[in-house]
């Protein structure tokens, strides 16, 4: 009997310590780790966010990352008095809290704007612009962006000086915007003519072509940047669709636009000749070929080309590859199509993929040896579905594709398979091998697709054998932060004046579109539509005009409400119909407005059966719109109404910088005849030549004179 007891216990004892080794293993196991997650301040007080990571970069014993604020509010409805640019994030060691180490709107020197860091890159010259070597080989890290500005853009270089922790700025090239031309870069390499000798960092500027630049020691940013396109001039002003990729493979440099692949022809005038093309429509947001990236060729000398074909809305992403055919071409080969790996892996019907933002990333795998590449992607799932992104069709974890040199495939998924509750991510773009030597894999992404992203950026890290499948990873255990709105983009109502231009002869249909679907889709999304007017003064042209008022929650509503607006499935098919293509002459203009302490609620006594509207904004100078407003409230408002003048609004513009200078308001005349009589009346009144004299005593009041516009209503109007 006692040693039964005491053979229970030692079991007992076993089953205790085998427990404890198994919860000290499981302490001990690898994980996912979350190293970036937008929305705080840094450690110099910069903020830190972007809604998405673009790229990831080891460059002089640190980590960097490059990210962009495309449908984040901080770049849309920024609660300061700017827009919140792309910026450059550094991590010093591998366990710190990232840092901001380039603001590209405050280093620009030209008050641009930048909503992604297109391309951020660690080069190497190791000759200079005569094509001699160097003394040694010069290593910088170069971030490229593109800006756009009333009916243009620009892309800009910026190269760190990293002995200084600064960064250097230049204007690469910069032109319309006229035609779809979309001033966006997108990659950069360098390469050394075969027949001059010299070496040129290549850069797609996006529609506008292929530029290139040399090293020179003699300026700040040591990148000389050519005046003369190398492509596509002389023979085209731009190309169709922005270039996506550039790869060196066997001693030529190679380039991806459209639907084609082309090769640089060295020389003193470089010429570049397409080596394939694909023959397909492509989408120019998409872009066609994406990834270029050279390998090994699998069936004899030479390097092969991978690329994702990715045409347009229907994309399946299907991953190809050229092998030199031994005569100067290449032949073409289907490898993995990554809807069909996505449908495997998640068992779920898939509608659309898209993937390879940057290159197929070249990491060796550590236990085989072999050099395997990594491909992010991110895909739609049929109908609704509790894996997706909230308000979109996009699966909601990380996917990314293991390619391996015998051609296989095997799909994984950052922070492991994604189920409710877990952190939203949605597509890797970046990833980049730590250059802390710590064995670790960094990944970073987020595709914002058009839907609200704010604070979305992240980063995560796991050992590289997590990464490529040899060793299970456990979940994330941190819990990303919550993106918090500014109490001012909270606060409302809002209004917004919006007005649209009409091409000769699309007026009508301007208003067809209005009457028969814009009203009815804006009361879908609590977008009240306050009234429709179009101006009764002015030559043909400016007849061609559709004036209307919105009114929203909040700011942060409007933001909301045209995000959801835009992407209402009956609204993109109206716009595709046919007859309502090439409706505007040019982009919407858009105010958005606070109603002032003095004025009538818009609407209150309104009677569009009679008279005329006339609707009027003021600018005023510099410091001077507190002073406007109280001649308004005190005096200009009383006398109106003395002189038949009806009072329906006054608003102040709300976003920066127009709302410390910006004065609107709206009046009703009997009618058009009797509002030159009302003003005539007004202007010559002794009360308000005293009040106007006693409020310019010290200056006038408005930098330029008031802007006026008589208006009749439309019969979509709101009765």
């Amino acid at each position: 009997m006692v040693r039964l007891l005491s053979g229970c216990l030692i079991h007992l004892l076993l089953l205790l310590l085998n427990a404890g080794f198994a919860n000290l293993n499981a302490d001990e196991a690898p994980r996912w780790a979350l190293s970036y997650d937008a929305g705080y301040r840094d450690t110099n007080g910069a903020y830190a966010g972007g809604s998405e990571i673009m790229h990831l970069v080891s460059h002089q014993g640190k980590l960097y990352a490059a990210n962009g604020y495309w449908m984040d509010a901080h770049w849309v409805i920024p609660p300061d008095a700017q827009k919140q640019s792309a910026q450059v994030l550094r991590l010093d060691k591998p366990d710190d809290n990232w840092q901001v180490d380039l603001e590209m709107g405050a280093t620009n020197g030209y008050d641009l704007r930048y909503m992604k860091g297109n391309i951020l890159k660690s080069v190497t010259f190791s000759y200079g612009a005569d094509g001699k070597p160097l003394e040694r080989p010069v290593n910088l890290l170069v971030m490229a962006a593109g800006a756009t500005f009333e009916r243009g853009g620009a892309v800009s270089a910026w190269v760190r000086d990293d002995t200084k922790g600064t960064w250097n700025h230049s204007i690469v090239r910069h032109g319309a915007n006229g035609g779809g031309i979309r001033w966006v870069p997108r990659d950069l390499e360098v390469y050394r003519d075969k027949i001059t000798g010299v070496e040129r960092l290549i850069l797609l500027l996006g529609n506008p072509g292929v530029v290139s630049g040399v090293y020179d020691p003699n300026i700040p940013g040591k990148i000389r940047w050519e005046t003369v396109l190398e492509y596509p001039f002389p023979d085209v002003g731009s190309v169709s669709t922005r270039p996506l990729g550039i790869v060196q493979a066997n001693n030529s440099l190679l380039f991806s636009v459209d639907d084609a692949i082309l090769r640089r022809n060295d020389g003193i005038r470089p010429s570049y000749t397409e080596i394939i093309r694909l023959a397909d429509d492509v989408d120019t947001d998409v872009g066609g070929i994406r990834g270029l990236t050279a390998i090994n060729n699998p069936n004899g000398p030479g390097q092969s080309i991978l690329f994702l074909w990715a045409p347009g809305g229907r994309s399946t992403s299907q991953v190809k590859r050229l092998d030199p055919d031994g005569r100067g071409g290449y032949s073409l080969h289907d490898e993995e199509n990554m809807m069909e790996l996505m449908e495997k892996h998640l068992g779920q019907d898939v509608t659309y993929t898209l993937g390879a933002h940057n290159m197929m990333y070249p990491i060796h795998d550590p236990q085989s040896g072999e050099l395997v590449h990594l491909i992010g992607f991110q895909g739609n799932l049929a109908g609704k579905n509790h894996l997706q992104w909230a308000g979109s069709r996009l699966y909601a974890g990380a996917l990314y594709a293991i390619r391996r040199a015998d051609q296989t495939y095997s799909i994984h998924e950052v922070n492991n398979v994604y189920s409710p509750g877990k952190p939203t991510l949605v597509s890797p773009r970046a990833f980049c091998l730590s250059p802390f030597e710590d064995n670790t894999l960094f990944i970073g992404g987020h595709d914002s697709s058009n839907r609200i992203s704010d604070d979305m950026a992240w980063i995560c890290k796991a050992p590289l054998e997590v990464v490529l499948g040899i060793k299970k990873g456990l979940d994330l255990i941190e819990k990303p932060l919550e993106s918090e709105i500014a109490e001012k983009l909270q606060e409302g109502p809002v209004y917004e004046l919006r007005i649209y231009k009409a091409n000769e002869n699309r007026f009508d249909h301007l208003l067809t579109r209005f009457r028969e679907y814009t009203d009815r889709i804006f009361s879908k999304y609590n977008m009240e539509s306050l009234g429709y007017w179009v101006p009764t003064d002015g030559t043909v042209r400016q007849k061609r005009r559709i004036l209307y008022i919105l009114k929203h929650p909040s700011r942060y509503d409007a933001y909301s409400n045209w995000i959801h607006f835009t992407n209402d499935r009956e609204w993109q098919q109206v716009l595709e119909m046919p007859t309502f293509k090439g409706l505007l002459a040019e982009k919407p203009t858009s105010l958005f407005m606070n109603e002032t302490e003095y004025s009538n609620q818009f609407g209150k006594g309104f009677n569009e059966e009679a008279g005329v509207l006339e609707l009027r904004t003021y600018t005023a100078r510099e410091g001077k719109l507190s002073t406007l407003n109280n001649r308004f409230q005190s005096h200009t408002t009383t006398l109106f109404e003395k002189h038949g003048m009806a009072n329906l609004a006054c608003w102040t513009a709300f976003d920066a910088p127009e709302n410390k200078t910006t004065l609107i308001y709206m009046l009703q005349h009997k009618n058009r005849e009797q509002a030159n009589a009302n003003w005539k009346a007004f202007l010559s009144d002794p009360d308000w030549q005293q009040v106007s004299a006693e409020s310019t005593s010290d200056g006038k009041l408005l930098a330029k004179p008031p802007e006026s516009l008589y208006l009749r209503p439309l019969d979509i109007s709101v009765p």
